[in-house]
């Protein structure tokens, strides 16, 4: 694999040459380059040569915004135990976490397999009177039980019909005597298992595939109130079964499709609260419904939305015994919390719509001073951080007006630090200075030239030409510096210069074109005029596969190419020719994790910068083949003062080793 030297081992090596007369001067010059190197990297700045690393994989440096508590990828499940600490099955991370009721973080355990304490997808869990967490572990179609320190201590059931077998668990409930209720989901089914063994003793099940009394389609969820009552989510039933016991005693029904009040649409999770009031996911009318023991509806709250309140797909929902109401709301990754009047209280995500905050990045781009520009697309703006993530602006809001954003996604820096933002859903590009001063915009839906269907990426050429993903075009257009048609490439297809979907585009020094053709699960390499020059990948998961690539750089330094292997959760570097060089990460949120990258830049200092989506953030990683980098310019006079200084120690020894020789 190619890996450049950096300056700082080949001035060692030239020092290694110098005739005697002159070691001094030049070993002083390199002692003095430790010393102001250890200064700058001490002062917060990035230092100006970079020392050897041992590795080739790149070295994660730094995230925006910093590593946080509360990174969720589709949480489907919350339970609360007696002392107030709330767990979460964090589905699509696969394990299980566990908060304080202020939201710290106390412990999590779980990573992705089939052992004990391992997870597939878990998308329920739940407390016992002892403390014990029980979770159901949906892909594996098993139930797994731990101490609330996260202790493995028994596991039951294998896919199948039987009995103690699963086909898609989705939810688990306790009652107060041992015993576990699961929604046996794609067996319409429920089970009941015993514990006092410490393992699930099968002991009833009830339940088939229908829409009559006590049948169900598939259940979701499942809750059991003070006084036995079971409560089950007949979730493709659009409505609440109640049973008097655990051998399924069928007691009442409520609910119809629709959305007014005591209607469902796809009710998912269901709990009750100390007065044997019932609370209800209703997953696809993205509210919570709570009714009275008698069945009365009483309230209702939510509505679809990322703000605070505002649900998409709650799924997942507990009561803790001072009547708040923990929501898992799954598509917007995070755990709300509400009052039993149903304000809002508290919100536990990552993402955020404060300064520095980010909400599913599409984009990011650098300029020459390693400034950072965020394409934060559910926040519909474009935010500015320095080198070392502190934020410096923000500019754009949700709509239609110059300066305003659609679900921006992609963004890009001239060599003036112009920034040029595709302005997804409106169809269009935007200009702006470094400030975010308005200076122009370009295009309208459509599909004739400096027309586009939901452009999603944007790069910039050493003349200023401009490129377009226009990606539900199927084509690349390019763009006169002032907005005029220059040309356009792309139709329909998967052979060589045609297109599914591109979208990300970047430019390198010569002028050549990669396209990030996504629903191709390919990179494409054109000529600045749109020859098709080369392409490589296919749909897999191994070396130089891809899947569904949403991102694509090229590295200032070197040429490289970077791309964000948005489903593999990886990202991969290839040469311009498209060998293989190098793949880091794996699906998760900790540092160097990605959950579906789209955007990814490169300055010219060996920086990758990645926006992992999923986890709504930025991360920059040190690439071991990039050699300076510095963040300020090294002028001839900073250089002639260094050398000048150098030198003048260099002759005092000089002076001093001839003295002593006489």
């Amino acid at each position: 694999m190619y890996m450049r030297k950096p300056i700082f081992l080949l001035s060692t090596k030239l020092s290694s040459i110098l005739n005697s007369s002159l070691s001094a001067i030049s070993l002083s010059i390199i002692s003095l380059s430790v010393i102001c190197l250890s200064v700058i990297s001490l002062s917060g700045q990035q230092t100006l040569f970079r020392e050897a690393i041992a590795s080739e994989l790149p070295q994660f440096v730094r995230m925006i915004p910093p590593l946080g508590t509360w990174y969720f990828n589709s949480p489907s499940g919350v339970a609360v135990d007696s002392g107030g600490n709330i767990y979460v099955a964090d589905k699509d991370n696969h394990r299980i976490q566990k908060f304080r009721p202020d939201g710290t973080l106390l412990t999590k355990w779980g990573t992705y397999g089939t052992g004990d304490g391992q997870f597939k997808s878990p998308c329920g869990v739940a407390v016992d009177s002892n403390g014990d967490i029980y979770v159901a572990d949906t892909n594996n179609n098993r139930i797994q039980k731990f101490r609330s320190d996260g202790t493995f201590l028994a596991k039951w059931g294998t896919y199948g019909s039987g009995n103690r077998q699963f086909y898609y668990p989705s939810s688990v409930a306790t009652d107060g005597n041992g015993n576990i209720y699961v929604a046996d989901t794609n067996n319409h089914r429920i089970q009941v298992f015993n514990t006092s063994a410490g393992y699930g003793t099968f002991v009833a099940k009830w339940g088939v595939y229908g829409s009559g009394n006590g049948q169900f389609k598939y259940p979701g969820g499942v809750a059991i109130d003070r006084i036995g009552n079971i409560y089950v989510a007949d979730t493709d039933n659009h409505r609440i079964q109640m049973f008097s016991n655990y051998y399924g005693a069928f007691v009442n029904k409520w609910g119809t499709e629709g959305s007014g009040n005591g209607q469902f649409e796809y009710p998912v999770g269901i709990t009750t609260d100390n007065n044997n009031n019932i609370y209800v996911a209703d997953s696809g009318n993205y509210r919570i419904q709570k009714f009275n023991s008698s069945r009365l509806f009483l309230d209702k709250w939510g509505t679809y939305g990322t703000g605070n309140g505002q649900l998409r797909s709650p799924v997942g929902i507990a009561v803790d015994t001072g009547g708040y109401i923990y929501v898992a709301d799954k598509d917007n990754h995070r755990i709300q919390k509400f009052n039993t009047d149903g304000f809002f209280v508290a919100t536990w995500e990552n993402a955020g719509t404060a300064n520095g905050q980010l909400k599913s990045p599409s984009g990011v781009a650098v300029d020459s001073s390693s400034t950072i520009y965020v394409a934060d697309t559910d926040n519909h703006r474009i935010q500015k951080f320095r080198f070392d993530g502190t934020f410096m602006t923000a500019w754009g809001s949700w709509g239609t007006g110059n300066g305003q954003f659609i679900s921006p996604a992609g963004v890009a820096v001239d060599s003036s630090d112009n920034v040029y933002v595709a302005d997804t859903n409106n169809h269009r590009v935007q200009k702006f200075r470094s400030d975010g001063t308005f200076l122009a915009k370009w295009g309208t839906c459509g599909t004739g030239n400096v027309q586009f269907q939901y452009p999603s990426g944007v790069a910039v050429d050493s003349s200023g030409n401009i490129y377009i993903a226009d990606t539900d075009n199927h084509r690349i257009q390019k763009l006169h510096p002032d907005g005029t048609f220059v040309n356009k490439w792309g139709t329909t297809g998967s052979g060589y210069g045609q297109f599914k979907f591109p979208f990300a585009v970047a430019v390198d020094r010569s002028g050549n074109v990669y396209v990030a053709d996504e629903w191709n699960n390919r990179i494409q390499k054109f000529s600045t005029n749109g020859v098709f020059l080369s392409t490589w990948g296919t749909a897999g998961s191994g070396n130089g596969q891809l899947q569904y690539p949403c991102g694509v750089a090229v590295d200032g330094s070197n040429g490289n190419i970077y791309v964000a292997d948005t489903s593999n959760h990886r990202i991969q570097e290839f040469t311009p020719d498209g060998a293989f060089l190098v793949t880091w990460g794996t699906a998760g949120s900790g540092e160097g994790e990605f959950q579906s990258p789209y955007g990814i830049a490169a300055d010219s200092y060996g920086n990758v910068y990645v926006a992992d989506k999923g986890n709504h953030r930025i991360q920059r990683f040190i690439c071991s083949s990039g050699t300076p980098t510095s963040t300020v310019p090294i002028t001839a006079s900073m250089v002639a003062v260094f050398l000048l200084v150098a030198g003048m120690i260099g002759l005092t020894k000089i002076k001093r080793q001839n003295s002593i020789n006489g």
